[in-house]
């Protein structure tokens, strides 16, 4: 990617679009590609490539926007020197590399150091990855989800998960934070952003979400219909249950794609903050019948009234 011009072309976007179009095109492009992805299943890696290069577009047009901001607000505080705002940044700069030039090569030796640190680390993990039995499930939890001690380590929910399927090995959890849809907090802003973000790189086998997530991007086609296994294996334990429901073709009609799991005992296991469970079966899954496993284990141990 050589210029803004060139990314806004690649999103179809007039230069002059706003942040919130770009929102909005991008969201749209991933859901078009999805259900291209659908319908197309032996062009799937030529169709994920292309929206790779939608996603380096906006990425890029993000990072644009950033570097921008950050030479605004340096036009900014140099206007006070008026005519002499380029001499006074220049001797600025001049300062400021002497000034930082020994602390400079102090930090490029702790760079080499912390390279080679983390390349050991890496290949202790490859190690330790490769000693590890296959997964046997992967779950994202995408909404207002947060450990107890706001700490990022799945460990706990990985654990949990496995107590409550002891013939499982090993279990991916990831926990995705989706802010309220109507809050006006810049933070939150980005937080959507890096959620959207992980949505597209992200395939787990199972999604849990809230009904803020579902309402953000459950009619995207990210989901399975769920109608086959409820008239299969979970026929006789989710006639009570609430669904919610989305098209899986852009004007089709609605079907089922997640189901409640709150009325679980089990879920009272999962070490999350949470008000909300719905859980559905990605349409990327890998793992299907475990997915049905899970959601039946769910269903088949209600609470206790």
């Amino acid at each position: 990617m050589d210029s803004m011009k060139e990314a806004y072309e690649r999103l179809d976007l007039p230069d002059n679009a706003s942040r919130e179009e770009l929102e909005e095109r991008y969201t749209l492009l991933m859901k078009q590609f999805r259900s291209e992805q659908r319908r197309n299943p032996d062009n799937a890696e030529e169709i994920k490539a292309r929206f790779s290069e939608i996603t380096k577009a906006y990425k890029f047009i993000l990072e644009e926007e950033r570097r921008r901001s950050v030479e605004e607000m340096a036009r900014q505080r140099y206007a006070k020197f008026k005519g002499f705002a380029g001499t006074a940044e220049k001797i600025d700069h001049f300062l400021r590399y002497y000034r930082f030039h020994l602390l400079g090569a102090i930090a490029v030796i702790g760079i080499l150091v912390y390279a080679i640190i983390s390349f050991i680390n890496h290949q202790e993990e490859k190690q330790r990855l490769a000693s590890l039995p296959p997964v046997d499930l992967s779950v994202m939890f995408l909404g207002t989800y947060m450990l107890g001690d706001a700490g990022t380590d799945y460990t706990p929910i990985e654990e949990a998960i496995l107590a409550q399927f002891p013939e499982w090995q090993r279990v991916e959890v990831t926990v995705t934070y989706v802010p309220p849809l109507d809050s006006s907090n810049p933070q939150d802003a980005a937080m959507l952003q890096k959620a959207l973000l992980m949505l597209s790189t992200e395939r787990p086998d199972m999604y849990i979400m809230d009904q803020n997530a579902f309402n953000w991007v459950g009619h995207q086609g990210m989901l399975q219909n769920l109608e086959p296994h409820l008239q299969g294996e979970l026929k006789d334990v989710a006639a009570s249950q609430q669904m919610l429901s989305a098209p899986m073709e852009e004007g089709g009609p609605e079907v089922p794609v997640l189901i409640d799991i709150m009325g679980s005992q089990l879920e009272e296991q999962l070490p999350l903050l949470r008000n909300e469970y719905y859980a559905g079966i990605s349409y990327g899954a890998e793992r299907i019948e475990e997915s049905v496993t899970f959601i039946k284990r769910y269903l088949e141990n209600p609470k206790q009234p």
